[in-house]
């Protein structure tokens, strides 16, 4: 299996993840947005226990959204690193963070219902008013 590597902004925190990407997308809601500081989320969806920390495990802080929802960001920097999803064992890997190019791309658009104003999605992927059925 091979693996990719990331890191945050200051490099305090570095990890790998096996390329086994189950889903990968844009997330347009709000809350995104607002962790992300951008139109949207580009994320892809991993099994936990395929991503570890090469180091830095210490720097990361969590903010439970809800009990769906974790966010995971350095400490240091700020950085948003990936959201974890407890209650489906995956997290929600954000892919500007990513060293190299992980061999699943982006698939769709989720969230578009509530996408911001400004934004026009123009790459002719699918687009889910909520979350991907």
């Amino acid at each position: 299996m091979n693996k990719v590597t990331g890191a945050c902004l200051c490099s305090a925190v570095q990890y790998e993840v096996n390329d086994n990407f189950k889903y990968s997308g844009f997330c347009h809601c709000s809350d995104c947005r607002r962790f992300s500081g951008s139109a949207s989320s580009a994320m892809a969806g991993i099994p936990a226990e395929e991503f570890t920390f090469l180091q830095g495990e210490e720097s990361i802080k969590r903010f439970v959204k809800s009990e769906n929802t974790v966010l995971a960001f350095c400490s240091n920097c700020g950085s948003s690193l990936y959201a974890e999803k407890p209650k489906r064992g995956m997290l929600h890997l954000r892919l500007g963070t990513l060293n190299e190019v992980p061999s699943l791309r982006p698939q769709f658009h989720s969230f578009v219902a509530s996408k911001a104003e400004w934004d026009t999605i123009c790459d002719g992927l699918p687009q889910y008013k909520g979350g991907r059925s």
